[in-house]
């Protein structure tokens, strides 16, 4: 822990008084603090046993603070010189004390202490000057504490300590080489740290390499240094030009409409920007690390495994539309771009994708698609519509003649029947030609009752299929095209009897939800295979074979939208309740004033024909 306001703020102060024992020394003896960085610890104790060894020679105090295997080759090296080493620390005025041990006892949580370092180092100097017996002796010191410390990891404290040596020396003189092993300073975020620790010593001496040289080699030296320096300044400001295209790319990258992410070349997402926070739903810290396949269906898992095999070959995949998964579930359509990464060796070591959200442009096309067959229906619809025109007339004519010959209620009413149906038929032509733009006024309706006027028309088909018809009639009005809507549910009814089997059954509500009407017939049927649903209302779409044209329901869902309403289907293939619901809703019911008196709940539908029809309300 490094404390507040310590001279590591201000180098040439200190934080408190420290006590002197002895006076500074004339300039003949002044302080020197150097620095020696070495290769090779052969050369650094040569270095040692000279600076050392004066000392001691000429009588004065020497001080190692050292690891046990310099301390020990010191030794060695300075009795084989030829000096009494045991004599000197007989006396006192040579004293070897362990680099690491003597750290620990005044650092605190890992950072120098001021008190406790001039206590302790200051009572060393002194006892060992004083040993030494000479009025003006110096002390000569090696340390290796600062390379421990920056060994550690902790280049501060070590900073730290060198600053604490020069402020020592103001009260006491002696002269100190500090020693780092050069090859600790290899990265480059350690020029910082390497010149501040330069700046700490009054000299400052380079590895054997340039000590040992001669002249020429030592200018040679110097011409070397000064060109990787040179060839540094351009690396890095090559480095700093790439960091800001990166920086821009990265910008780019984020603020893209598009979906990019990489990942390697086992499918692992290794990056995730906002957009595909934003289309996909997972965040980045959700992604990050995990398989792609977790936005991919899982029937399409083998498509990602094709697409991993191509970029593995170093290809890539262009444009590639599929489907992907969002985290909430829905499906999205995308439009896909793979390439390869690549490593300063050419080999492929992941992917990047950019994925294009193109639902939209789905939904345009499919637009399209439907306007180009409405087009086409609409304009088959007028031709056969017109060709239709000229024989209805005549059979519409043939209808009022055989009027006349008809006779008994019974056979009247299935003759008011049949010029009912022709009306019907000849509106709807009539209709058709106006390209569904007529100007039918719309007027109050009863739903009950344009119910009741629909079935007649399927008697035969309900009777051959004893067809069950349930009824749970509310007495609901709307405002609405009374031909549109008969023919609305009228191919809503057969398709439910279509699909319902023999014995089968066909329920029939009306009801009123708020301002709005709601018919729902119900058949329980087989049910319709769901992946047929989002199709059911396209034009010329058909479930029903050879027996549809597809163009049924596509028309009651342009009449009920007509209406201010809407249809919409709910089926089962399920056993144990299968049938499918259209469900259509119609707006504007009409005020009270303008709604007609609903036919008695108790009222039932015509005989006859009908017999075999199971009415339930």
């Amino acid at each position: 822990m490094k404390p507040q306001g310590t001279a590591m703020d201000h180098p040439q102060t200190s934080s408190f008084n420290v006590v002197a024992d002895a006076q500074p020394d004339s300039d003949l003896h002044r302080h020197t603090h150097s620095v020696q960085f070495y290769s090779d610890d052969t050369f650094l104790v040569d270095v040692l046993s000279r600076f050392m060894g004066a000392a001691v020679g000429a009588g004065d105090a020497a001080i190692v603070i050292a690891t046990q295997a310099h301390r020990e080759s010191l030794a060695e090296r300075l009795a084989a010189r030829g000096l009494d080493v045991a004599r000197a620390v007989e006396q006192g005025r040579y004293v070897a004390l362990d680099a690491e041990e003597t750290l620990s006892q005044f650092m605190i949580d890992d950072w120098p202490d001021e008190k406790r370092f001039v206590e302790l180092m200051g009572g060393v100097i002194s006892r060992a000057k004083a040993a030494a017996e000479n009025e003006h002796g110096r002390a000569a010191l090696f340390g290796e504490m600062v390379a421990l410390l920056w060994d550690a990891g902790k280049s501060d404290a070590a900073l730290r300590l060198e600053q604490l040596w020069n402020q020592i020396a103001q009260s006491h003189t002696f002269s100190l080489v500090c020693a780092y092993p050069l090859a600790n300073f290899y990265r480059q975020e350690h020029g910082a740290v390497f010149q501040q620790i330069c700046a700490e010593h009054s000299a400052v001496v380079p590895d054997e390499r340039y000590a040992l040289a001669s002249e020429e080699q030592r200018l040679r030296s110097v011409a070397h240094w000064q060109q990787k320096a040179l060839a540094l300044e351009s690396e890095m400001e090559r480095r700093k030009q790439a960091e800001i295209v990166a920086r821009k790319l990265a910008a780019i990258v984020e603020s893209s409409d598009d979906a990019i992410a990489s990942r390697d070349v086992n499918g692992i997402v290794t990056s995730w920007n906002a957009a595909a926070e934003r289309i996909f739903g997972y965040t980045a810290e959700e992604m990050i690390g995990q398989p792609i396949k977790m936005i991919i269906p899982p029937e399409l898992h083998a498509e990602e495994d094709y697409i991993l095999a191509r970029i593995r070959r170093g290809e890539r995949v262009d444009h590639y539309q599929t489907i992907r998964l969002a985290k909430s579930g829905k499906r999205i359509e995308i439009s896909l771009t793979v390439s390869p990464l690549k490593d300063d060796g050419g080999q492929v070591i992941g992917a990047t994708k950019i994925a294009r959200d193109i639902t939209a442009q789905k939904r345009m096309e499919e637009a399209l698609r439907r306007a180009e067959k409405l087009a086409v229906a609409g304009r088959m619809a007028h031709t056969i519509a017109h060709e239709i025109n000229n024989p209805l007339e005549s059979v519409t004519n043939a209808l009022f003649l055989l009027r006349s010959y008809v006779q008994g209620s019974e056979g009247s009413r299935y003759l008011a029947l049949a010029e009912s149906e022709l009306g019907r038929v000849a509106e709807i032509t009539k209709q058709t030609l106006a390209f569904y733009r007529g100007q039918v006024t719309p007027e109050p309706l009863n739903l009950t009752e344009l119910i009741d006027s629909i079935l007649p028309i399927f008697a035969k088909k309900i009777a051959e299929k004893r067809i069950m018809i349930v009824r749970r009639d509310l007495p609901v009005m709307v405002r609405g095209t009374k031909i549109e809507l008969h023919q609305l549910f009228s191919s809503l009814l057969d398709n439910a009897i279509y699909a319902v089997p023999t014995n089968g059954k066909i329920e029939i509500a009306i009801e009123a939800e708020g301002p709005k009407a709601v018919v729902s017939i119900r058949d329980n049927g087989k049910g319709i295979n769901p992946e047929h649903l989002p199709k059911l209302f396209e034009p010329f779409f058909t479930t029903k074979e050879f027996h549809g044209t597809g163009v049924g329901l596509w028309v009651a869902r342009e009449i009920a939208e007509k209406h201010n309403g809407s249809i919409m289907a709910e089926t089962s293939t399920e056993a144990s309740h299968q049938g499918t619901t259209f469900r259509v809703v119609l707006g504007g019911i009409p005020k009270e004033s303008e709604k007609r008196p609903s036919r008695p709940e108790s009222s039932t539908i015509p005989q006859g024909s009908l017999r075999p029809v199971h009415v339930a309300r």
